[in-house]
């Protein structure tokens, strides 16, 4: 942990933090030489968990930048796919679905703006579950409209079971 605090984390972890775990770990690692022989397995995994949580924010946010990065790649996809579906739709729901897609864009692109001012160091402002939440509040959206449409139209068997009285004036 001490190796991937001042390498892999380094620009994920405030110096303050890095002081902190770096004292945390001196101090694990004491007790372990000395009083730790003697100790239970409860101990152990009590030492354990402090460690972690000092290290999962740390963690967290380094895993969540290429997660983040990747959710975002899915989101704007999502969103082309969506615009080119649009095409084909009536012009009320073609407007529904494009504004929608512009906003889920303009929200991630304002996101992402306040994101890359922040130092690596801070918790994300955004999520890569926050961009996989929009994702896919876009898509049921979507294939709410796409059903609507096509339960708008007159289905062809609409009236099979009942005779036709037409042709008997």
């Amino acid at each position: 942990m001490r190796s991937k605090l001042f390498d892999t984390y380094r620009s994920f972890a405030s110096d303050q933090e890095r002081e902190g775990i770096s004292r945390s770990l001196q101090e694990t690692e004491e007790w372990l030489y000395e009083d730790g022989d003697d100790e239970t397995e409860v101990a152990y995994s009590e030492r354990l968990e402090d460690v972690k949580k000092l290290v999962d924010p740390i963690e967290n946010r380094y895993k969540d930048e290429e997660a983040r990065a990747q959710a975002t790649r899915d989101l704007l996809k999502c969103i082309v796919d969506h615009r080119k579906s649009a095409d084909s739709l009536l012009p009320q729901d073609k407007e529904l679905i494009i504004n929608e897609c512009d906003k889920a864009e303009q929200w991630l692109r304002e996101k992402l703006q306040q994101q890359d001012s922040l130092p690596k160091d801070n918790d994300p402002i955004i999520w890569s579950s926050d961009i996989k939440s929009k994702a896919e509040d876009l898509k049921l959206l979507c294939q709410q409209v796409l059903g609507s449409k096509g339960s708008s139209t007159v289905p062809e068997d609409k009236g099979k079971d009942k005779p036709d009285t037409s042709s008997h004036l």
